[in-house]
This record gives C-alpha cells, structure tokens and sequence, in this order.
C-alpha cells in the first residue's frame, strides 16, 4: 500500500545543507564587506591636497563674548 503524506518529504542530504551554509556565510562575509566599505572616509584622489575633514570652530562676535548672565542694574 502507497502511504500518502499531506507534507513533502523533508528529507535533506549533508551535501545539501552544508553548501546550504557555505553560500549564507559567503553573502554575510560579503555584506560586512560592503558595510566596512561604505562606512570607510573616501581618498583625496592622487596629486591634490586633502580636503579638511573637520569644520572651524565656531567663535562669538565681540558683542556676544561678554558674559550674558551677569547681573544688570534696571533703572526705571
């Protein structure tokens, strides 16, 4: 008698699974790759100066260098 199942044979062979694993492992590796390669600071190309990666400090105007908490005398 032929014995009919409802699921399908799920059966898997080592060979399978483990190039199964290889390629999972393969697209992680290669994902990471290309994080590190995106999150890398790119290269001033050959022969010019680099540019400033940093921005200048941001210095106050005379008038607003002066202490804004001091106290003030209100005349009124």
């Amino acid at each position: 008698m032929f014995y009919a199942s409802a699921y399908p044979n799920s059966d898997i062979s080592a060979g399978a699974m483990a190039a199964i694993a290889i390629v999972m492992v393969g697209v992680l590796v290669f994902w990471l790759v290309m994080v590190y390669v995106a999150a890398r600071e790119p290269r001033a190309p050959r022969g010019r100066q680099p540019e400033a990666t940093g921005h200048a400090p941001v210095t106050a105007p005379d008038d607003l260098a002066q202490d804004e908490h001091k106290e003030t005398v209100l005349r009124g």
